[in-house]
């Protein structure tokens, strides 16, 4: 067994974005390594364009720890302010927004222990940049989370956790899909059923999964448009709105390029109803965003392309072995699988009255509130 130490290992932050430039072949080669626990949310790719297109008023904070010229571990964090119930504080947290579903450190696990004190102890070092320190949306099953939260409790540090309601249910496909169709709820089935009965009698109807550059090309604007008419235009929340399309497209370049895209669309009479935006890496497929148009929401083409795009991945199980279907367990999402991740936020408090105040605001009197609240309405 390898022993470390600090003395045998190099770190360095950087704060400018020329360093996704700088870092591209040995983040590549780290996320590799870790293929088993990687995601697409972990890869440069992602990083470089939410970067490029999100990073308004934050200021980049790379954490990175290497073992002579090999890169054994990235913090992939940004310095901000985040608002905690009206009150507006400086923080350091990882790199993301609502379109970031899954967010970790990057860390070989021999190096994981040492990696995070040092990173811990770099961010304390430099408390004057920060109020809070603020993970959000890390997986409790991560064995950075354990390890960070045991470093936590031993070295005495203040810190709390929040529950978020991103807990991500996911599928591995085994068997066939007749058998799999078959263990869903006599209810689930006939359901599901009755909508491919609905969508079949309306008119000819195809499904593509769109994986190159120039497939994507030649039917992006329809993509586009169809979630400009979801309901979640109206939010600021679809692919097509404003900043969210120009980031999507982008990316959907680059991770055509890897071989990483997988964008599906439900064609009804040669017009796009229903569209879903994929992306697959290291054995996953992520569904990060979906969107049908509203005119046909009586044949329920969502439900009705999700069906064949796990149709689908179950005939390539050998190649994918997770189906993530991302942010919340949603009630229509329970029909598909029983299985998630739970994911919190993680919050880290210095000995400062500034942010042990926002540590009693966040966990003792909100919540006290919240329960007063409550109790009031069950008198009522």
């Amino acid at each position: 067994m390898k022993l470390l130490s600090k003395h045998t290992l190099r770190f360095e932050t950087f704060n400018d974005a020329g360093a996704f430039g700088i870092l591209e072949k040995d983040w590549e080669s780290l996320c590799n390594e870790l293929a088993a626990d990687s995601t697409v949310f972990a890869s440069l790719v992602w990083y470089r364009n939410w970067w490029k297109y999100y990073s308004e008023d934050t200021k980049l904070h790379l954490f990175t720890m290497w073992e002579e010229e090999k890169l054994v571990g990235i913090a992939p964090l940004m310095q901000g302010k985040s608002t905690f119930h009206g009150i507006s504080a400086k923080t350091i947290g990882f790199i993301q927004n609502n379109q970031s579903l899954h967010n970790d450190f990057l860390v070989i696990p021999e190096f994981r222990n040492i990696f995070l004190q040092s990173l811990l102890e770099s961010l304390f070092e430099q408390s004057f940049q920060w109020d809070v320190l603020y993970f959000r949306n890390i997986s409790r099953l991560s064995d950075n989370y354990k390890s960070m939260a045991e470093t936590l409790e031993n070295d005495g540090r203040r810190w709390n956790m929040k529950s978020t309601p991103f807990d991500t249910p996911y599928l591995i496909p085994t068997g066939t899909w007749p058998e799999y169709f078959t263990g869903r709820s006599q209810r689930t089935r006939k359901t599901l059923k009755n909508i491919r009965n609905r969508v079949r009698k309306t008119g000819e109807f195809t499904v593509k999964n769109i994986r190159t550059r120039e497939e994507f090309l030649s039917c992006k604007e329809e993509i586009f448009e169809v979630a400009r008419h979801s309901w979640t235009e109206s939010i600021g929340g679809s692919l097509g709105s404003a900043v969210n399309r120009s980031f999507y497209e982008s990316l959907a370049f680059e991770s055509a390029a890897k071989g990483w895209l997988s964008v599906w669309a439900l064609y009804l009479n040669s017009k796009i109803i229903a569209v879903e935006f994929h992306l697959r890496a290291f054995g996953k497929e992520h569904a990060l965003a979906g969107h049908y148009h509203p005119e046909f929401a009586s044949l329920s083409p969502g439900t009705f392309l999700e069906m064949a795009i796990l149709e689908h991945i179950f005939e390539e199980q050998d190649r994918l072995k997770v189906y993530d279907f991302c942010g919340a367990f949603d009630q229509y999402k329970k029909k598909w699988t029983d299985t998630y991740i739970p994911h919190c936020d993680v919050y880290i408090f210095k000995e400062q009255i500034f942010s042990r105040y926002i540590k009693f605001q966040e966990f003792t009197l909100i919540p006290l509130l919240k329960k007063t609240l409550r109790r009031g309405k069950i008198l009522d």
